[in-house]
């Protein structure tokens, strides 16, 4: 889980990021640049957490009706 902080945390400040400067005006070309970046951005982020994640050992039909 160690391997997964650095990607969700930079993908997440640069979505985050993206919305106030949107909210705050900044430069068209700042923007573009960020949204034209985020979709790379979260490909690369599931990519990670699906290649070095953990897997649970839970499988959807064994553990669909529990609610913890």
């Amino acid at each position: 889980m160690d391997k997964l902080i650095f990607p969700l945390s930079l993908v997440t400040f640069l979505l985050f990021f993206y919305i106030v400067a949107i909210g705050f005006n900044f430069p068209y070309p700042l923007v573009a640049a960020i949204f034209s970046i985020s979709p790379i951005a979260v490909i690369w982020m599931v990519y990670k957490v699906l290649k070095d994640g953990e897997h649970s050992g839970k499988t959807f039909e064994k553990h669909y009706y529990e609610f913890d």
